[in-house]
């Protein structure tokens, strides 16, 4: 990609000139003259120089949307290109949300793994409202998750699950031991969340303004989907998760209430920069994902 955009990249994401001349090796005074030939280039100010640091202009904003349309292409055509040479990625970095985290992405990467062994693999569990820019920036090559996120250029989606937002509570808690459970049952309790989602967050929100509730109290987020149910074992606190993880959260003492109506129903599945569709890893990923989805779909309905 041109030096010049990269440059104006590293200064308009970092906001500092050191750091900026750092990341792409250049000394502070050639990183200066860059940006002031591009600022010349375009006949105005890109940044405001600051005590806090280089803040962006409107049309250094206007720049940043466009140059990184222009990354995201150049970084497509660098990986189309391997594939006409090689076609093996050296790492398949993946990221997957709360409705895969128990079986259905371990068991991805595990297959994988044998069927393309050169090839290291990286797991990360992040709800795709954060995984999505990671994965349009080149940081992921496969995200699992909602799809109820805004259509970026360049990604692709499969629908894989139709996820329902379930509410958690300990077995042995009054609204555990409880015959039947009414919305209003939920008022003024107490939640654990797993992570924080602002996506998530709006749901809750929404539900207990339907239901006119009071707004949730967050009392705990936690990173790991486990360690929130554990949170949540021999207490009268909350809890939210996919109704796809029931059986693991039953293992932890947990039991999902039936409400008339689940927080959030939504579309869940893969998504992927368009430039990795033919990539044999790709194309595998994806059959193994509607093959694992099948299988749990069975259990699930089995289970209930």
């Amino acid at each position: 990609m041109d030096r010049n955009l990269r440059a104006f990249l590293a200064v308009a994401r970092l906001g500092n000139l050191t750091a900026a001349a750092d990341q792409i090796g250049l000394t502070q005074p050639a990183l200066t003259k860059t940006i002031r030939r591009l600022e010349t280039e375009f006949g105005t100010s890109l940044f405001d120089r600051t005590t806090r640091g280089m803040i962006l202009s409107r049309a250094g904003k206007l720049l940043l949307e466009h140059s990184e349309m222009i990354e995201m292409h150049y970084r497509q055509g660098k990986e189309e290109i391997h594939l006409l040479d090689a076609g093996v990625l050296d790492e398949f970095r993946i990221a997957a949300g709360v409705a895969y985290h128990v079986a259905i992405a371990p068991d991805l990467v595990k297959r994988l793994s044998f069927e393309f062994p050169k090839t290291r693999f990286v797991l990360h569990f992040q709800v795709a409202s954060q995984a999505i820019p990671k994965l349009f920036g080149g940081e992921l090559d496969l995200v699992l998750g909602s799809l109820d996120q805004p259509t970026l250029e360049g990604i692709e989606t499969v629908p894989i699950l139709q996820v329902d937002m379930a509410v958690y509570v300990c077995q042995e808690s009054v609204l555990g031991k409880a015959a039947s459970i009414k919305p209003s049952d939920l008022a003024n309790r107490k939640w654990v969340i797993y992570q924080r989602d602002s996506v998530m967050m709006s749901r809750m929100t929404t539900f207990a303004s339907e239901n006119h509730l009071p707004a949730p109290q967050i009392v705990m987020e936690i990173d790991s989907l486990l360690a929130s149910f554990r949170a949540v074992r021999g207490t009268d606190y909350l809890t939210t998760a996919a109704d796809v993880v029931r059986a693991s959260a039953e293992e932890e003492g947990l039991k999902l209430l039936k409400l008339p109506k689940s927080i959030w129903r939504f579309d869940s599945g893969a998504s992927y920069r368009r430039s990795l569709r033919n990539y044999p890893i790709m194309k595998q990923a994806l059959a193994i994902l509607q093959e694992l989805a099948s299988e749990h779909r069975v259990r699930h309905s089995v289970k209930l």
